[in-house]
């Protein structure tokens, strides 16, 4: 027996009803997940796993920040880079946004004299 249109369409909206709901609700078979966020265990496990990757940033920052410090300090080298080349490839300014700044705010005076010739 052939379902009509609207039965066919009111199972499939009831089934996509039914997936949405298993996406925010915690149940049992969820339990081999390791994370709580994955499956919406609240608010508060989304903001600790924010927390958790910042601290781990922070961590690698302050670690990076200290090698470099003892680096210097010691004139330990790297594949022949030491502590004063690193810094030399910080300061450098490989587009010079002042520069590009003058540039783009001298060409709009440029193309205005011209047209006011033209008025004239």
């Amino acid at each position: 027996m052939e379902k009509s249109f609207e039965e066919a369409a009111a199972e499939r909206r009831d089934y996509v009803d039914q997936v949405r709901a298993s996406f925010y609700e915690p149940s049992a078979e969820r339990s081999w997940s390791s994370s709580s966020y994955c499956y919406g265990a609240g608010q508060e496990a989304g903001l600790q796993a924010g927390a958790s990757g910042f601290g781990i940033r922070l961590v690698i920052a302050i670690l990076l920040f200290a090698g470099f410090v003892y680096c210097d300090q010691k004139n330990i080298t790297f594949h022949t880079y030491g502590a004063a080349d690193v810094v030399k490839q910080m300061e450098w300014n490989p587009l010079p946004v002042e520069q590009f700044v003058e540039m783009v705010m001298a060409q709009p005076q440029q193309e205005a004299a011209p047209q006011k010739e033209k008025e004239k």
